[in-house]
């Protein structure tokens, strides 16, 4: 299907991209692909993102899933199919999105995100989004990449997109100060428990293959792009 202009999401409607995200595809594609939709992802920006990755299940074909681009090109939306096939995603958020929970906006999650990175001293230039949602009676969640100037990843943040309330967040600054496994105290085993219960948290994250690669830094096996 060639790509699609669409006037009517103006400017005016770029702050509220995130849920009209669904209907841009209802009109595009129709609403049996909208419903299935299980993940956004929009490269990393220093305001707005200007480009959404969606992928949904393909509802005519079992097990595939179909992968758009959508763009905004001055005062309007372009929408256009990137691929499709059982192999686009590394693994799959096992629910879909159910955009009607989407309450707090790309805008208002880097807010949030910006007020988190403030108390954990961790400046940041511009941050990848990821809506998606690990469990069906769950809201869809954020999971906002923050990267500093050179790109490197320097915090990640777990955000509930309904309520707007922080589930899980880690820092660079606080990786690399856990004590081993060997010879440690009950406290310190404690502290690397959850440690390795936030790095769990950010794997569940990986759903793609075409993430940043990083040659050092603490989310190195987590994103990886060619």
């Amino acid at each position: 299907m060639k790509a699609t202009l669409l006037a009517l999401f103006s400017l005016t409607t770029v702050s509220l991209a995130n849920p009209e995200i669904a209907n841009i595809i209802t009109q595009e594609y129709g609403v049996a692909v909208t419903e299935g939709i299980l993940l956004l992802q929009a490269p990393a920006a220093a305001g707005e993102p200007v480009k959404w990755t969606v992928y949904a299940r393909d509802p005519f074909r079992s097990g595939e899933l179909l992968r758009s681009e959508i763009s905004l090109k001055g005062n309007s939306w372009i929408v256009k199919p990137t691929g499709a096939g059982d192999r686009l995603l590394r693994t799959r958020p096992p629910a879909t999105l159910a955009f009607s929970r989407v309450k707090v906006r790309s805008a208002e999650a880097r807010d949030v995100a910006t007020r988190a990175a403030a108390l954990a001293k961790t400046p940041f230039a511009s941050i990848e989004y990821q809506l998606a949602c690990n469990n069906s009676a769950a809201a869809p969640e954020w999971g906002l990449a923050l990267l500093n100037a050179a790109g490197k990843e320097v915090g990640f943040i777990l955000m509930n997109a309904e309520t707007g309330v922080i589930t899980h967040q880690q820092w660079a600054s606080q990786v690399g100060v856990l004590p081993t496994p060997s010879g440690v105290e009950e406290g310190e085993k404690g502290a690397q428990a959850a440690q390795d219960l936030k790095d769990a948290a950010r794997r569940a994250w990986r759903w793609t293959d075409d993430a940043r690669k990083e040659t050092k830094g603490f989310f190195k096996e987590l994103f990886r792009r060619d």
